[in-house]
Parts: C-alpha cells; structure tokens; sequence
C-alpha cells in the first residue's frame, strides 16, 4: 500500500470529508476509539490538515504578518502555535507555524492549502512596507504528496518509541524532529494528551502506519477518525470552526486570546483584536455542568439566571470521562465565572439545574504519566482515566 487512503480502504474505515479532503470518520465504534485517546494511544490519519512552506531569507517577516503568535520566539525544529485573524479581529482559522533552517512550514486543520497561500500572497502585496526585499518561494505541499498522521493518547510517546528510539521520549513540547524515512515529529496536542505528529510523503506515511500497528499491539492501540473531535474537543476546548463558527469568532468572547501576541509588531488583526480586549465583551465562553438529572443537552439550549436568560449552549456531548453531559455555553459576561450554581438549562426533555465549570473540564491522564518512570505494560499503574 503506498498511501494511507490505500490502507484505509483496505481496511474498511468509515470516509468523511474534512478541510475539504476525505479521511476517516472513524474506525471503530466511538467509545472504543474514545477510551484509546484517553488511556492509552489513538492513530488517525490527518491528512485534512493542509501543510504550505515559505522559504527563503524573508520568510520570517511574512509569515509574522499572518500570525497573531510572535514567530521570532522560535528557532530551527522548534513550532508555535497561532490563531489566523481577519482583519476585524475574528479568527480566520488556526496554525501550527514549524521553523526549520530554510522557513517555516504551516499546518492547519481548518484552512486550506490554498487559503493559506491566497492569504500570504496578499501580505506579500505590503512587501515594501515590511521590508521584504526578496520574495520567499510559497508551495502547498500537497504538491509533493505530503499527508499527516496523529499519535495521541498517555502511551502514544511509548509506542512511537518503539519505531524512533527514545529521543521521541526527550522530546519537547512544540519541539519536531527530522527522522532518518524523510518524516517531521511534531510533538504538539489540543486534547490534553501526549500527541505527536508525523507530517511527509505518503508512501512513509503509510509505512509508518503499518509499523505503528504492528508495534503498538500491546499498548492496546487503536486506528481512528476524526470524529473523536467532537467529544475531545469540548473535554478539551481548542478552536474548531464546526463548534463555534455559528455563535462567535471573537477570540476575547471564546477565551482564546492566550493565542494572540499583543505586544509584537503589526500583524492582521491587531488592532481590532486590541480593541476587543481594551473594551471588553458582552458575553464570554463557560463550561456548564448539570447537578440534576439529565438526558440531554444540545446546542441552542438556553440557559437562564436569576428568571431570564442569560446565554445558551453551542456545544454539548457526554463525556465518559466525567460520566456527564458537558456543555459549553456563551453567556452574558456578567455570568461568566466558573464554579457558579444557580443556573438552568432548558432542554428538549425540560428545565436542568446547572452550574458553570472551568475550563478545561479534565484533568488528563497523561498529566500523571512521566516518561521516565511509567509504561503502559506495568502491570501496577493507573489505566483507566474514565
């Protein structure tokens, strides 16, 4: 097999389309592929994420202009990660932007090759006014068959191990590796759990995902698709277009502005984004929990405080983790403070007490397993994190 779709159809996996690419929906059925990401280790293709290098001397200066993060403060085999904002300050989409000796390589799961590159060849019109003497060579790398696969899950550093040596065990996070297939191991991750990214050619590609699952056999890994998102992604929050696009893309009101450098120089956005924070918003993302019974939860929910409403759910599942409905709620700045009862949540089935929570909602598995003490195969740990 030469290239991961080959394998995924060999191996009967349910195909969605994603970034506008198809890869796997899913594998298995969704408890099983949840309990892998969250006890042990998760392989899913993830070659939905669109991969755009910029090389050459001025590389930095264009590729900062896109950023909201500050990409000087990275260095050769060293990432960041960084919201894409409009110019209104909304975010665009979301990047891991990776240093190498030549420029940077772009990775984002929700922007295409073609909008990331449409976007800097738009910058690239300002040359003068930001001091780009020369041009930097743009390419999707789609054009050189590259895809992407994700290891993730407290034992995916185990695993990988068992292919790379144990320099993937010393691997820093936000830090990549070039190894000796022609792969990039990018230790990144979203969810809360260790996680690793193998970004290159197919044909390695699939190699790797073929020796992955022979290796990973007694780690009780598992193949999945990219629907364990829906779950991950709430325990967990990260920007994600399908969860927030419909109710907001102001990175104040979602609590994103961690991902936005606000005393670097000018990058698209910044000074609406700057306005956001220096006037403050109307209403702001909150975890919301139910202390009462309860059946279901959907988005579009309302909720309502002290006999009015006061916000209402964009995002909700149950989490096995937390044996829980889960939600994430927009609500009123005034409310939204974590760890406050008194609220209700009107759903299709009636009224549920509720309570706002921080966030994230868990804490992760892999925050209590270290490297250089633990393994998956010891028979005395910690396995379940449900």
């Amino acid at each position: 097999m030469h290239t991961l779709h080959d394998l995924h159809l060999k191996n009967h996996a349910r195909m969605g389309e994603f970034n506008h690419k198809i890869v796997p929906a899913a594998y298995h059925d969704d408890d099983i592929e949840y309990r892998a990401v969250r006890e042990n280790a998760l392989l899913v293709d993830y070659s939905h994420m669109s991969i755009v290098s910029v090389i050459g001397e001025d590389a930095w200066a264009l590729v900062n202009h896109m950023a909201s993060a500050d990409v000087s403060t990275i260095r050769d085999e060293q990432g960041i990660y960084s919201l894409v904002l409009n110019e209104d300050g909304t975010i665009c989409g979301d990047v891991y932007i990776l240093c190498s000796d030549e420029g940077y390589y772009l990775l984002s799961e929700n922007m295409t090759a073609s909008a990331v590159i449409t976007r800097l060849e738009n910058i690239l019109e300002k040359a003068e006014e930001l001091d780009i003497q020369d041009a930097p060579e743009i390419k999707s790398m789609e054009e050189a068959d590259w895809g992407a696969i994700l290891l993730e899950g407290p034992y995916s550093w185990e695993v990988l191990a068992e292919v790379y040596g144990f320099d993937i065990i010393g691997l820093p996070y936000h830090e990549f590796m070039n190894a000796d297939d022609g792969l990039m191991i990018f230790r990144c991750g979203k969810h809360g759990e260790f996680s690793y990214l193998m970004a290159g050619e197919q044909p390695a590609l699939a190699a790797l995902w073929q020796q992955l699952l022979e290796r990973g056999e007694k780690y009780c890994l598992q193949t999945g698709g990219l629907d364990y998102q829906k779950t991950v992604r709430i325990e967990n929050p990260a920007w994600d277009a399908s969860i927030y696009g419909a109710y907001s893309r102001n990175p104040v009101e979602l609590q994103l502005q961690w991902a936005v450098q606000y005393d670097k120089e000018d990058f698209i956005g910044k000074e609406a984004v700057e306005e956001y924070s220096r006037s403050g918003v109307a209403r702001r993302v909150v975890g919301m929990l139910p202390v009462a019974a309860c059946t279901d939860m959907q988005p579009d929910d309302e909720v309502v405080a002290e006999g009015k409403v006061v916000g209402k759910l964009i995002s909700a599942t149950f989490s096995p983790a937390r044996r829980s409905f889960i939600a994430l709620a927009l609500l009123d700045e005034a409310y939204a403070w974590s760890d406050i009862e008194g609220f209700t949540i009107r759903t299709r089935d009636g009224d549920v007490a509720a309570m706002t929570h921080n966030l994230p909602f868990l804490y992760n598995l892999s925050m209590l397993v270290s490297p250089t003490e633990h393994s998956f195969v010891d028979a005395s740990k910690s396995r379940s994190a449900l």
